[in-house]
């Protein structure tokens, strides 16, 4: 958020602020990109976690080798 923001926004007082506010337009945006890119996103979001799996896998068969 910081760097899409200019400096002098705090951003962070909005949102303990107005928290519900905030919280609504984070779920609209979510949703906006969700439904836009959603099938992008799920596919990132798998690979990265399957990365993720096959590295732990490979950890524990090497500590244990």
């Amino acid at each position: 958020m910081d760097e899409l923001l200019p400096e002098e926004f705090d951003w962070q007082l909005w949102v303990r602020r107005y928290p519900k506010l905030a919280l609504s337009l984070a779920a609209f945006g979510g949703y906006l990109l969700g439904s836009s890119r959603g099938g992008e996103i799920v596919d990132a979001v798998t690979a990265r976690a399957a990365d993720s799996l096959s590295e732990s896998v490979n950890q524990l068969i090497d500590s244990r080798g």
